[in-house]
């Protein structure tokens, strides 16, 4: 018996100690960006570059027409897509936490935790936040391709020569302004090589920067003869030329090597990858003559010509895959990338390289193209099957970053080079989240103690052993796994432990029975385990099918909820069912266990329900469509944002401007009157739009469209806009903006109190989250910068200073009171720039942050740098020339508005968008989900108990439950305004995604006690095919104990929740409070009386139970000896 003992400690110590040693490392649990803060990044795809590479060449060698539906944007498939690809290139195995999700058609936002609350190593530093970026801005298309020779495709060349030399000047500019290639043969030609025909095309392909430096083309090599010289007259005169053996320039298209075709580069994607690749090396602290060999800045591009055919090339994608890793090129000894094919890449590879060996001493060219840029080319020297190497001049660090984008797959579309919007999400409000979370759990825990001990005295600290190594185990396990830690996750946990008790008070009750019936201790230990076995399965699995079903159609941020209840569930399994039993059997072992003293709630009920099952049935029908149509009522206006489409604003107030809800005894205006329609008429007058940086040509195909708003007071601010306004000319445009900036719409308001902060008294807060349907941020903010003003003007908000350093040089020092992100900073001085017309032909500026003042991603000192800006060029100049002063004065009066602007209107704690369309599928995810978790409840109960009507009375118990809950949600918009809601924590709720995690929970909690009730209704029914009234009356009262002993688990966490646990969970608690209360009545007096209605049964002179005598009801002990 001592091995048996001592084994069973080891199976629960070993997973505890293991647990234990997890959960110990704070440092190493992994935060969502709600808790960690983090960086927002909204991306638009490139329709122009990815309808011209349905253009090019496909995985079968042969050019794929243009899709003609491609300008107007992905299919929600093709969106859904392109985030699962970029989600598996940037965060593959999902320990960073990184969430990528759709925005609409053409937009893709990507949520980074930066670690903001936790220096553990799971969450991204502010480098690698912008070494993602690089990953998400390649699209990581592999090609190789035959390079044009004259000795096989001298009538190609003549023809590919003749449409770019013959074409006008004013087309092949056109084409050059929108970075197209230049045009090419339309014609296919047949070509014969070693005894293999086949019809080809010929393609033009952009030399990237590593082949230009190896054919002697890059700016270092600029007046230097050679082939620069051809290449610069051959530009001049807009014609292509021809390169020979040992790569000199010859008129001969039969002896041609390369084709190749020169112009100057002007499109304006080109420039930004360029300057986005010159931030990057300034980040790594590279020397300006280092940056200038590494970037070789396009001046000019080039194009070379390829042979294209599924003989003469190969794209990697569908079945053609390879692995690459890593290694060093044998005769250069610089890095390179090797690849291996799969078997059908084999095949395709062998047969290109079979065809083009050399023959005739006639040697033929490999290019390697990524990304549709050749890379490097090498002479096929024989037959090449499964292996090879991608070389050129790359450095070790670019060739891991090339094979990490080739083992993640190339992306179905192309982003622009630079996101449209990045907003951050500041750490502060996270901290104050996990210090309220933690406290929330520690609460809850003591109150199951303190409730459980004094109920079931020893027995109850049993059960609360088992519930700390639940907590333990759970938390052990999430950081072992690397699951996030989120917000809602944080209530699942706290909701685990109601829940999970409940195992316990079942197998208690059953104990009593047993111990009632005669049975001695050890017997009814042993037979109360038993017969609660099932029933706490059957609970148990109800509450995994909705977290699962939860995790399925959540959000990132709920399936951290998901994972955490889910894993509590199945550990409590373990816990209440070996655990509790092992402590048990072991006292009793030694003999130190002899009675088990537990207070009892009721003696032996005498409960009818049955007798009132018609006056509950109509109340219950009429609670339902009164709640329903409260809800229905209030229209969208009872969906927040993520189920609407709008933005999310949480920032703080300056010290001594603490605010309370409404107007408080010194006078000081509330936010809802600071926000209320009379404050806006007033003071958001705005009296027209004026074009800050007009796009050229069609405005619709623009990034951004910045506006200047002028108002009724002769104030002006400035709002870059991410999606085009409504209307079709200018004017309708500027129209739709000054009627947008008029007014902040269906606003709502949160305060919160944080952990630490001083108690202002009169329910006042530094600290707001408001929330709109307006989806434009840029307007969010002007509003706000004027509802949120003093008497006098002045900015209640806080926010640091800014510091401009010398300004008569093109580097300029920026300093800053407290950490700010890069990201807001280079937005307002990106509007400043536009506004003063310094945008030039490429981006305006770059700005670096000093790594030694940074704080989780946020820095104190940083350097805008505009030694690329046309219109600020002179400030590179001499001081003697007369018009660096004038553009000194003009960078000057740039970083003097950015100031200005930067200490009016804050960087926000949390800024968030969600769009319309992506809104949308929430809800429609949102509703799928709720009704899925019901047919698999109906599915399982009818499985369980072998007739539908058991499966069918348990979910419309659960919509009568979500009715009426509905409904209190939408009685607590008529009721917050009462003077005192607030102190019984009643709020403007609107349903949203976290209320939706609590209503899913809600299912898997009532559920559970209508199984119990149903498990002893099928107990008592036994054989009997006819199921009575009284049947369910002893029923009902058999498992009364336990229903009300369970229900006040639930409700001491549930109130825990809503009381300690903060804001961002607070309706989730209200949900589960109101939710436990209807659903344990609902459970009593609607779901077992239905299976009446379903004529389950109606023959009153079926046997029924013996009836026990009534007798008195109260919390008296008992005492169960052995």
């Amino acid at each position: 018996m001592q091995r048996n003992y001592l084994r069973g400690l080891l199976i629960c110590l070993i997973p505890c100690l293991l647990a234990g040693v997890f959960a110990v490392r704070i440092d190493k649990y992994k935060l969502g960006i709600d808790l960690a803060g983090g960086t927002i990044l909204v991306y638009e795809i490139n329709l122009e570059r990815t309808k011209q590479r349905k253009e090019a060449v496909g995985e079968d060698g042969q050019l794929v027409k243009r899709d003609a539906t491609a300008a107007a944007g992905l299919s929600p498939e093709e969106m859904n897509q392109l985030a699962a690809q970029i989600k598996r290139r940037i965060d593959p195995t999902d320990i960073k936490n990184v969430t990528v999700r759709p925005l609409g058609d053409r937009r893709l936002e990507i949520i980074l935790p930066t670690g903001g609350a936790s220096s553990g190593k799971t969450n991204l530093t502010a480098e690698e936040i912008e070494e993602t970026k690089r990953l998400i801005s390649q699209m990581g298309v592999l090609e190789f391709r035959i390079l044009a020779n004259g000795a096989d495709d001298a009538e190609g060349i003549a023809a590919a020569r003749a449409a770019v030399d013959n074409e006008s000047p004013e087309v092949l500019k056109a084409l050059a302004d929108e970075g197209k290639a230049p045009p090419g043969p339309r014609d296919e030609f047949n070509v014969e090589i070693n005894g293999t025909k086949a019809k080809v095309r010929y393609v033009w392909a952009e030399v990237g920067p590593e082949f230009r430096i190896d054919l002697g083309l890059s700016n270092a090599s600029e007046g230097t003869g050679g082939l620069w010289a051809a290449a610069a007259a051959a530009r001049a005169a807009g014609k292509t030329f021809v390169i020979g053996p040992n790569r000199t320039v010859v008129n001969d298209n039969a002896v041609a090597t390369e084709v190749l075709y020169s112009r100057v580069c002007t499109n304006r994607d080109q420039l930004a990858r360029e300057e986005a690749e010159r931030e990057r090396l300034e980040r790594e602290g590279k020397s300006k003559e280092e940056i200038a060999k590494l970037l070789d800045a396009k001046k000019y591009e080039y194009f070379v010509l390829t042979r294209v055919s599924p003989e003469d090339s190969v794209r990697v994608g569908g079945d053609i895959t390879l692995t690459a890793t890593a290694g060093t090129d044998a005769k250069t000894f610089n890095p390179c990338v090797e690849f291996n094919f799969n078997a059908a890449g084999a095949q395709v590879f062998g047969k290109i390289t079979r065809r083009n060996k050399p023959s005739n001493n006639n040697s033929r060219l490999l290019a390697v193209l990524l990304d549709d840029r050749v890379v490097s080319s090498a002479t096929i020297q024989s037959e090449i099957t499964s292996h090879g190497q991608i070389t050129g001049r790359f450095d070790r660090k670019t060739v891991e970053r090339q094979v990490y984008i080739l083992r993640s797959g190339a992306l179905s579309a192309e982003l622009r080079e630079k996101p449209v919007s990045e907003n951050t999400i500041g750490p502060t409000l996270g901290r104050d989240t996990i210090t309220k979370g933690t406290l929330a759990v520690g609460l809850a825990f003591v109150a199951i103690l303190v409730f459980m001990v004094a109920y079931y005295r020893f027995a109850g600290l049993v059960a609360c052993i088992a519930l700390f190594a639940n907590l333990l185990l759970t938390v052990g396990f999430m950081v072992a796994v690397n699951a996030a830690f989120t917000l809602p996750g944080l209530a699942g946990l706290v909701l685990t432990l109601g829940i999970a008790v409940d195992a316990n008070v079942l197998i208690y009750e059953r104990l009593r029975e047993e111990r009632n019936k005669g049975a001695n201790l050890i017997t009814a230990i042993r037979n109360g385990y038993d017969r609660a076995f099932g029933t706490i399965i059957d609970t148990h699995m109800t509450s995994i099918f909705t977290a699962i079903v939860l995790y399925t159609f959540g959000t990132d941020n709920l399936k951290g909820f998901a994972i955490s209840l889910t894993v509590g569930l199945v550990i409590s399994l373990f816990t209440s069912l070996y655990m509790t039993r092992l402590m048990f059997d072991f006292w009793l072992h030694k003999r130190w266990l002899s009675e088990l003293r537990m207070l009892k709630l009721f003696e032996k009920p005498n409960f009818h329900p049955m007798k009132l099952r018609f006056v509950m049935f109509t109340f219950a029908v009429a609670s339902s469509l009164l709640g329903l149509g409260l809800f229905v009522a209030r229209g969208e206006a009872g969906l927040n944002v993520d189920f609407r489409g709008g933005t999310v604003f949480a920032g703080k107030l300056r010290d001594g401007e603490e605010r309370a809800l409404t107007t408080t005894s010194d006078g000081k205006p509330g936010f809802r009157e600071l926000l209320g329609e009379a404050n806006q008429k007033k003071q958001l007058t705005a009296t027209a739009a004026q074009w800050a940086n007009k796009p050229v040509g069609d405005s619709s195909t623009a990034n951004t469209f910045v506006y200047t708003i002028s108002y009724a007071d002769n104030s002006t601010t400035t709002v870059t806009l991410s999606h085009r306004p409504a209307g079709a000319t200018d004017e309708e445009m500027a129209a739709d903006v000054v009627a947008r900036a008029r007014v902040l719409p269906d606003w709502s308001v949160e305060q919160m109190f944080l952990a630490g902060e001083p108690n202002y008294g009169d329910g006042k807060s530094r600290y707001f989250t408001i929330r709109t349907t307006e989806r434009q941020p840029e307007l969010v903010r002007a509003a706000l910068d004027r509802l949120l003003r003093d008497d006098s003007g002045k900015s209640l908000m806080a926010g640091a200073t800014m510091g401009i350093g010398d300004a008569t040089g093109p580097k300029v020092e920026l300093t800053f009171s407290q950490p700010t992100s890069r990201a807001y900073v280079q937005e307002i001085l990106n509007r400043e720039f536009k506004k003063a017309g310094a945008s030039g032909e490429s981006d305006t500026f770059s700005i670096t942050g000093d790594k030694a003042t940074e704080t989780n991603g946020r820095f104190t000192k940083m350097t805008v740098d505009v030694s690329n800006n046309p219109a600020l060029a002179k400030l590179k100049g001499p001081d003697t020339d007369p018009e660096k002063k004038a553009q000194a004065e003009s960078l000057k009066r740039i970083l003097t508005e950015t100031k200005q602007l930067f200490e009016s209107a804050p960087e926000p704690e949390r800024l968030e968008v969600f769009d319309s369309q992506l809104a949308k599928e929430t809800r429609s995810k949102a509703f799928w989900a709720i009704a899925l978790s019901w047919v698999a409840i109906l599915l399982y109960l009818w499985f369980r108990f072998g007739n539908w009507t058991f499966g069918l009375a348990a979910v419309l118990c659960l919509i009568h439950d979500l009715c009426f809950t509905l409904g209190a949600i939408a009685v607590c918009h008529y009721l917050h305004f009462i003077p005192g809601a607030g102190l019984l924590g009643i709020d403007d709720f609107k349903i949203d995604l976290v209320a939706v995690a609590a209503l899913l929970t809600l299912v898997g909690y009532s559920v559970s006690d209508t199984i119990v009730v149903f498990d002893r209704i099928r107990e008592v029914r036994g054989k009997n095919p006819k199921l009575v009234p009284q049947m369910i009356n002893d029923s009902v009262n058999q498992t009364l104990s336990r229903t009300i002993l369970t229900a006040t688990t639930v409700f001491l966490v549930s109130i825990v929740l809503y009381a300690f646990g903060g804001e961002g969970v607070h309706l989730f608690a209200f949900v589960m409070v109101i939710g436990v209360l209807v659903g344990t009545y609902s459970s009593i007096f609607v779901a077992a009386p239905l299976l009446l209605a379903f004529g389950e049964g109606h023959d009153e002179h079926a046997p029924a139970a013996v009836e026990e005598p009534a007798n008195k009801e109260g919390a008296e002990e008992e005492v169960v000896e052995g």
